[in-house]
């Protein structure tokens, strides 16, 4: 082991002073055939390289300017994802317990078409064969509860705004305080709001202002009505929703909210009659 982290240090320097000279915005990457980048950044303990037939287990944290667009710690409290290895993927130069840095172009995020990449974080963390998939796999599929509190602790920790907790574990940051009425049970609310996952991604998007009735049954989530009950008209806020005051167990009807997965809503009181 020895001897290849002397190579790792040999090679490091010779891909630094070449690209140093000859690729100043990229130094110490070497460039892949499709288009990306790659560095190596440390090394495992292990000389293991990935099979056709494997299951990669890694961290992955993706990042776009100053913007995270996929953390595996919002996915499992494991903070790791397991996924087949495809030697297409680029990871086929990584051993077991390596960590890599990758960059990606990414056009699609990029405005004005310009070159920007997107940088993807990843620590091989283990190379599972079949049976030691199956095992974990079946392990993972028993710690839904769980996983949910230790992801939506690890989401919180990382949040600089000071969010306040109210009944049921539901988190509530005041971002505009109304200047209007304050709601009661039987009133209409107009409201905009946009419903998004831990990892930034919508799913709830209305294309218009949704009038709901307080106190009605089965016209709105729990924490979103137990959110509203705090503004005023005219207010903005924000709601970190847990699943048993959202979606539950089952998920939402669609299969686009999943079981035991926590929420976001921002939320614009616009009216209160």
């Amino acid at each position: 082991m020895q001897s290849r982290k002397s190579q790792f240090i040999v090679l490091m320097s010779l891909a630094l002073a070449v690209f140093s000279c000859k690729e100043q915005r990229m130094p110490g990457f070497r460039k892949m055939g499709n288009g990306s980048w790659f560095k190596l950044v440390s090394l495992g303990e292990s000389d293991r390289r990935p099979k056709e037939g494997e299951y990669l287990e890694m961290t992955l944290l993706n990042t776009f300017a100053d913007s995270v667009i996929y953390d595996s710690h919002l996915e499992s409290s494991h903070g790791t994802i397991i996924t087949p290895y495809n030697e297409k993927d680029g990871f086929s130069k990584l051993r077991e317990g390596d960590s890599a840095i990758f960059l990606i172009p990414a056009y699609d995020l990029a405005q004005n078409g310009n070159d920007s990449m997107m940088k993807v974080r990843v620590r091989l963390k283990h190379i599972l064969d079949e049976k030691e998939y199956k095992k974990e796999s079946e392990k993972r599929s028993h710690d839904d509860e769980v996983d949910e509190q230790k992801i939506l602790s690890y989401y919180m920790k990382g949040r600089k705004e000071k969010y306040g907790e109210l009944d049921h574990g539901l988190y509530f940051l005041d971002e505009k305080t109304g200047a209007g009425p304050a709601v009661k049970r039987g009133d209409k609310v107009l409201l905009r709001y946009v419903g998004r996952f831990l990892n930034g991604k919508k799913f709830d998007v209305p294309n218009e202002p949704v009038e709901y009735t307080m106190g009605d049954e089965g016209q709105m989530l729990d924490g979103m009505a137990m959110g509203i009950a705090h503004l005023k008209e005219g207010g903005k806020a924000k709601f970190i929703i847990p699943s048993h005051l959202a979606y539950g167990a089952e998920g939402s009807s669609t299969g686009i909210v999943k079981p035991f997965t926590t929420i976001i809503y921002d939320v614009e009181l616009m009216k209160v009659n």
